[in-house]
């Protein structure tokens, strides 16, 4: 082992995994048998009564306590505690006596740290350390955000699949209840016909009784007056109701005796108690992992999707488009004034028609979507939600202005007229005029709220402005002609895609540059009015003005 310099075993060579400081100083190899925190010193037992003498108020640990003993220390070695004084310069490894004598006896190099650390303080590595760090712990905080707003995703994601669970625990019993008032509804019918038909054959006993008995007691008030020719007409008249009776109590008594049974639908109950669940709970893993802001993206290939249906009057002009957690896909179809919920291979799966034309949507939370509905005379915002594959309205909010987009950021809603910016909060309130006297088409706003982006349609601008309203940048470039639909990713890249030059643009965070065009006309884009990215797929979803959305696959 090639080592310059003197020995670095002081006094005995016996290795202990924690050495005396103080006896160190003075060349001594003693084991500790005690550690001081605030003096960052370890301490045999006779150093630790001197010790005590002069520091009364320090909280000294005993081997008992040796796992609070590992006290974060610059120069101290983290595994033993004792002085750092080599490197390993074969292992890259920092090291104390007792890692060279246990782990770095055979290593070849090893050097001391003074003469390392010579010149050190001029070097420029020394002087980036402190903007390296302070880049590492803002990449830090900005993750630990992300991850944040993951936690609060999820909690929304749960409290909505919960409600879902509700929902359809409602719906169930509804179905049931329905179920069951039918089949007491045909029970009380059957039961009213036969209790009809015995009351008619009782009422007529009763009645053929009550005949008979006045017949004879009229019969009996004759024969006491000797008067053959009476006696013998109402014997004859007597002989006939005696038949007439004898005719219905055949007829009573020839019908068949009738009850009432019940046979339970055997089908219900096996069904019921082979389901375990009302449904699946997945984990809907990224594909994607959130990637650097400034990364740069590719389009890869592209795939073209209809999205007309049969009750489509008019052509398909997709004005917004977003995406749910399920990675079912929610679009705004302004001409047919129709929203429509897309599965995962695009499919139309439901629609819900609107009272006026939906310019914009966004997402929120969970399952749940905000859309506008504008026209002349209704300026209006239905918060929709999705609920066992259907689009249901939650709630309405009205304005007294006009409505052509809306973003979401943090339970707040920014909604634009064509010429200002208003934020709201999620039940209708107006909380700030952000930006007057602006020409405004679509918006949408950076993942931390700090920024927000603008497409200017006749402006042929993407206008980024702070939170607060103010123009931080304005981009023009001839790959963004008549700039439509903006987005933003979770990870902050910003897409823009240009009307008329038939093509999506990446911008940089700042709004300041494109950075490439990653789509155009060759992708099947015609007539660009919205850009979604989805991370779950690493995909980017173009709504076109033709009855169609274009899939591109990013890399």
């Amino acid at each position: 082992m090639a080592f310059g310099g003197s020995s670095i075993y002081k006094g005995s060579d016996l290795i202990h995994d924690y050495s005396c400081s103080k006896c160190e100083e003075n060349d001594f190899n003693t084991e500790a048998q005690h550690f001081c925190p605030e003096c960052e010193h370890y301490l045999c037992d006779k150093c630790v009564r001197i010790h005590g003498e002069y520091f009364k108020k320090h909280v000294v640990y005993g081997r008992g306590d040796i796992q609070k003993w590992a006290g974060f220390s610059m120069d101290r070695c983290d595994q033993h505690g004792n002085k750092l004084e080599v490197h390993c310069d074969d292992h890259q490894e920092l090291c104390c006596h007792v890692c060279v004598s246990l782990n770095h006896r055979l290593c070849s190099s090893i050097s001391h740290l003074p003469e390392l650390a010579r010149g050190f303080l001029k070097s420029a590595e020394f002087k980036q350390l402190p903007a390296a760090v302070d880049k590492i712990k803002s990449r830090l905080d900005e993750l630990k955000n992300a991850k944040m707003k993951d936690k609060a995703s999820l909690n929304d994601s749960y409290r909505n699949i919960l409600a879902e669970i509700k929902a359809l625990r409602k719906e169930l019993n509804q179905i049931l209840d329905k179920l069951e008032q039918k089949t007491a509804e045909q029970l009380d019918s059957m039961m009213k016909e036969l209790e009809k038909s015995l009351k008619d054959d009782i009422e007529t006993c009763s009645h053929m009784n009550e005949l008979l008995k006045i017949m004879m007691d009229k019969f009996r008030q004759i024969a006491e007056k000797n008067k053959e020719t009476n006696c013998y007409v109402g014997h004859r008249k007597f002989q006939t109701k005696l038949t007439e009776a004898q005719n219905l109590m055949h007829e009573i008594q020839g019908k068949p005796g009738e009850a009432l049974r019940f046979t339970s639908n055997i089908s219900i109950m096996p069904f019921l108690r082979n389901l375990h669940m009302f449904g699946a709970t997945e984990i809907v893993i990224s594909l994607a992992k959130r990637l650097d802001s400034d990364y740069v993206f590719l389009g890869q290939g592209s795939k073209t999707y209809s999205v007309r249906i049969k009750k489509d009057r008019n052509t398909c002009k997709i004005m917004g488009i977003c995406e749910l957690p399920s990675r079912d896909l929610v679009i705004a179809d302004s001409n047919n004034k129709r929203v429509k919920l897309l599965d995962r291979k695009c499919k139309v799966t439901a629609h819900l028609d609107l009272p006026a034309h939906p310019k914009h949507l966004c997402h929120t939370t969970g399952s749940e979507i905000a859309v506008i509905s504008d026209d002349d005379k209704i300026h209006e915002i239905y918060i929709l939600i999705v609920t066992r594959g259907q689009l249901q309205v939650s709630r309405k909010i009205s304005t007294d202005h006009s409505c052509i987009s809306i973003a979401y950021h943090q339970d707040q809603l920014y909604i634009c007229s064509d010429s200002t910016l208003y934020r709201y909060t999620m039940d209708g309130q107006l909380v700030k005029v952000i930006k007057k006297n602006m020409l405004i088409w679509k918006c949408a706003v950076s993942p931390d709220g700090e920024r927000i982006y603008i497409t200017a349609f006749s402006g042929d601008k993407l206008i980024t402005l702070d939170k607060n309203g103010q123009v931080l940048s304005k981009l023009r470039d001839s790959e963004l002609k008549y700039p439509s639909g903006v987005c933003v990713s979770p990870s902050s890249h910003v897409f823009s895609c240009g009307f008329e030059s038939k093509s999506v643009v990446q911008v940089d965070r700042e709004g300041k540059q494109t950075l490439t065009t990653v789509a155009m006309g060759s992708n099947g884009l015609t007539c660009p009015m919205s850009v979604w990215f989805s991370e779950h797929t690493s995909s980017l979803i173009v709504g076109n003005g033709d009855d169609s959305i274009v899939a591109i696959k990013m890399c």
